[in-house]
């Protein structure tokens, strides 16, 4: 099973090569499965991309101008490699502290980091993120008022099959932070109804918060 890991990142922190460092030691480890892509997303401060680039040369940084967050960074690996058979999609402030089995995903199975809190938790941005949904097709007026769960810092992991079905149903990226902020919200919709069941990357990865360079 090949398994792309995408970054997504902007003025990356020290937390990077971490993020990085313990994808090798607790996921990789030896296996030629795998491979890392950082998408940058217009970072001038290149130090701690030039880290990972000397730590980890077989590391792919793609210098872009993602300007559409986790699913623009999303989106263009997916459209540069759309051919793996899994995608662990994650920001470069999460770390990973054991391994994910990844045999569990299937087309009815995916990893979200768990949080059980619909728009209730920033409703200000919940009218412009029903707004996104409208052009998805999916049936979300049950849900939008109730505390969901969200896909938390738009990370997630999923195969082949989910994610090129996810590019074709959520198809308005989002264009600022709040975009980003109800982007969680909608990757966590889609899951829902879509029946997807989903298991909670907190047993498995941490968010480290830390100051953007």
């Amino acid at each position: 099973m090949q398994t792309l890991i995408v970054i997504c990142s902007k003025y990356p922190n020290p937390t990077l090569p971490n993020c990085v460092r313990n994808l090798y030691e607790k996921q990789i480890k030896q296996s030629l499965d795998y491979k890392i892509c950082i998408v940058d997303s217009e970072s001038t401060d290149l130090m701690h991309y030039r880290k990972v680039e000397d730590e980890f040369p077989d590391v792919e940084i793609c210098y872009v101008n993602n300007k559409n967050y986790e699913y623009g960074a999303w989106k263009y690996a997916y459209t540069k490699y759309p051919n793996f058979d899994t995608y662990i999609l994650i920001q470069d402030t999460i770390i990973l502290h054991k391994e994910i089995p990844l045999e569990n995903i299937n087309n009815e199975t995916a990893y979200t980091f768990f949080h059980d809190s619909g728009y209730n938790s920033d409703k200000g941005i919940k009218s412009r993120g029903i707004e996104n949904m409208k052009s998805s097709g999916l049936y979300i007026k049950n849900l939008v008022d109730t505390d969901f769960r969200l896909a938390q810092h738009s990370s997630f992991i999923v195969n082949n099959k989910v994610l090129k079905n996810i590019f074709s149903t959520l198809t308005i990226p989002p264009v600022n932070k709040a975009g980003s902020c109800f982007y969680e919200r909608n990757f966590g919709l889609y899951f829902i109804c879509r029946n997807i069941n989903t298991i909670n990357l907190h047993d498995y990865m941490i968010k480290i918060n830390g100051k953007r360079m």
